[in-house]
């Protein structure tokens, strides 16, 4: 018999965060691209870049991909299914494995092809610039 953690679905609450997210959504914080195996990530932002840490317990740095395609970043990974127990039963069985995934629309002001990332302890921090601002070109005329 294999026991299944049960969620009762908040469809009124989903479809509520959904319509806000819809309205103020800047790309980081879309609700929709979060799902029960999804990757937990953190985003922070200074004058020069955005930081997304990303948490990969038990995963190794050959099992993580990431990746730049129309502006759309992509965190993956995939660990192979994890042997049964000794006596060939779980009682409880909460860790990842499989693939998991998450992606994030980039906000137009990055560089794309300066994007960095490294892989320690488990956590995936990735850099990623932001272009200088273009200063409209400008100068005070003179009436006479």
């Amino acid at each position: 018999m294999t026991l299944v953690k049960w969620q009762p679905t908040q469809s009124l609450v989903s479809d509520f965060d959904q319509m806000i997210s819809s309205i103020f959504n800047d790309g980081w914080n879309d609700l929709t691209t979060k799902q029960t195996h999804s990757i937990p990530v953190d985003i922070s932002e200074d004058e020069k870049e955005y930081i997304l840490s990303a948490d990969f317990p038990g995963f190794d740095k050959k099992d993580v991909k990431l990746k730049v395609e129309d502006d759309q970043l992509r965190l993956t990974a995939d660990k192979e299914e994890q042997k049964q127990s000794n006596d060939g039963s779980y009682r409880l069985r909460e860790r990842n494995s499989g693939k998991m995934s998450r992606s994030f629309t980039l906000p137009d002001n990055v560089i794309n092809q300066e994007i960095s990332a490294k892989f320690k302890n488990g956590t995936l921090i990735i850099n990623i610039p932001k272009a200088e601002e273009v200063k409209p070109n400008s100068h005070q005329i003179k009436i006479s």
